[in-house]
């Protein structure tokens, strides 16, 4: 889905214009990026979290020289989905089956 795909979807369950929907989509994302750059985390109840986690250092090799070097530690953002919306999976899940 991209995101003019995920804006239409939200348009149709919200009822609102197009304008105002993309708007709502644009905030909702940058209050996210916003709390997650603050070292915060999110949670949405029913929804999932939002939060950061800390990869350590790792040795990688270049497939292309075989060289290996270090990557260093870094934040990266995840979401652990919530009951409700793993529920929602199961449920479409095994409908298809």
């Amino acid at each position: 889905m991209t995101n003019k795909e995920f804006i239409r979807a939200v348009q149709l369950e919200s009822k609102l214009d197009k304008q105002k929907t993309a708007l709502l989509v644009e905030a909702l994302n940058a209050s996210i990026g916003k709390v997650l750059s603050e070292g915060d985390s999110l949670n949405i109840w029913g929804f999932g979290s939002f939060e950061l986690k800390k990869r350590g250092e790792r040795l990688s090799v270049n497939p292309s020289t075989g060289k290996r070097f270090m990557i260093p530690p870094k934040l990266v953002p995840v979401f652990r989905p919530g009951t409700n919306l793993k529920n929602k999976i199961k449920q479409i899940d095994s409908d298809e089956q």
